[in-house]
């Protein structure tokens, strides 16, 4: 359990480095615009979701931590423990105000301020724009002989393959269109074809030859 700061896969800034998490803001990921000016046309020509969806820039911020005014080692002792600790580490980031997801990315101490009063230290961070459920989300559902089941697959922000996993039988999975026959494997499957959207998927499984089981995984993702 996060008790306050932040989480650098399994360091966390105030149990294990003795700092104190200061303000910070998480800014927003910022979308991929692309905006074509045409000569001789009113406005220009947004091009934004020209591969079916808008993209997200990474998103940059910092975090500035207060060393814990009690700390048993040197300024410059707990400047090298953190910069061994992270500096240039690429890593999961759980931030205890947001217990629930991480981020992604690499991280940089990039900053050191010392006066009589303060001790401080500047991690900065570049992490991809979607934030991550730790949790993945794992759905089974059963099917008997002759049997056809509508479900409904709910998904955050980011869209997602998910992983398939078919046991005791043949099973036919059909997403928007197109219909694939999987067959019982003790490894998971992954079809490009079956992208999970934002909100609720509808899929049908449908069997022919007896009664089958289909798990699906994923990882969901929000902005």
């Amino acid at each position: 359990m996060i008790e306050t700061g932040v989480l650098f896969d399994d360091i966390h800034s105030f149990r294990d480095l003795n700092l104190v998490l200061g303000p910070f803001v998480l800014p927003p990921a910022k979308p991929k615009t692309n905006f074509i000016d045409v000569p001789g046309r009113d406005g220009s020509i947004d091009a934004t979701e020209a591969t079916g969806e808008v993209k997200y820039n990474d998103r940059e911020f910092s975090f500035t931590f207060t060393v814990f005014p009690q700390d048993e080692l040197s300024f410059e002792e707990r400047q090298t423990v953190v910069s061994n600790a992270l500096n240039g580490k690429r890593c999961k980031i759980t931030i205890e105000k947001d217990p629930d997801y991480y981020l992604e990315g690499r991280c940089f101490v990039n900053e050191h301020f010392a006066n009589k009063k303060l001790r401080q230290i500047v991690v900065s961070v570049r992490v991809a724009p979607y934030k991550l459920k730790h949790n993945e989300t794992v759905e089974s559902f059963e099917l008997s002989k002759y049997d056809e089941k509508t479900i409904i697959l709910t998904n955050g922000k980011k869209r997602v393959v998910p992983s398939i996993l078919v046991s005791t039988n043949h099973i036919y999975i059909s997403f928007e269109g197109y219909t694939r026959f999987f067959a019982p494997n003790s490894q998971e499957y992954e079809d490009l074809n079956i992208r999970l959207k934002e909100g609720a998927n509808v899929l049908t499984l449908s069997t022919t030859n007896g009664a089958g089981e289909v798990k699906f995984t994923y990882r969901e993702g929000d902005l």
